[in-house]
């Protein structure tokens, strides 16, 4: 005689019931899972903002630590013109800081980094820069030319000395001789003459 052993309903049921239990605990450990990926949350400048002023840095802000290795940071002009950058990551924060002032356009940011739990982000950050003051201040100034200055009138040179009439005599030789020479002749005729004088008395005298 064969038995046939039925097991009560009331087990069936907790059955099914654990097992639709477990399913949607998996579901919603999966979805949660799915959704626990790091995200951008915030930027500075956000993302369509027209900025006066020209920055000196973008942060962008995400919902987890995020990781150095892998991290590509690009800014980009309205032309496709790179534009050099610098970048720091402090856990969830990264700094891009351009290496020369941004001049007014359109800007794009393009993120590429890696969160903490190895999942890839990409965001792509648009903002302007619009300083009516650079705009301004664009504009070659112009430059008075300096007056010519006329050269200042010097000391009057000053007169050459002008010969005397004793000077001229003198210098200048007598009837083509020296003034030395002259003098020393008649020095030697008034010896002479006085010589001859004296031996003439002493003539008498004897």
């Amino acid at each position: 005689m064969t038995h046939v052993i039925q097991t009560p309903r009331t087990s069936t049921r907790i059955g099914v019931l654990f097992a639709a239990v477990l399913l949607c605990l998996m579901t919603f450990l999966g979805a949660s899972s799915a959704q626990a990926h790091d995200e951008l949350i915030s930027s500075t400048p956000a993302s369509g903002e027209v900025l006066k002023n020209a920055p000196t840095s973008l942060v962008l802000t995400f919902s987890g630590d995020i990781k150095k290795i892998g991290t590509i940071l690009e800014l980009n002009a309205a032309d496709g013109q790179k534009v050099g950058t610098t970048f720091t990551i402090d856990r969830r924060d990264v700094t891009v800081t351009p290496e020369a002032p941004l001049s007014n356009g359109s800007y794009t940011l393009a993120a590429r980094v890696v969160s903490s739990d190895g999942h890839p982000i990409a965001k792509d950050i648009d903002f302007e820069v619009n300083d009516p003051t650079a705009v301004a201040s664009s504009a070659p100034a112009t430059t008075k030319a300096p007056d010519s200055i006329a050269p200042a009138a010097g000391p009057a040179p000053a007169a050459e000395p002008t010969a005397t009439a004793e000077d001229t005599d003198s210098n200048q030789p007598l009837a083509g001789m020296p003034a030395g020479l002259i003098w020393t002749i008649l020095a030697a005729a008034g010896i002479g003459m006085i010589v001859t004088v004296l031996l003439k008395v002493r003539r008498q005298n004897k």
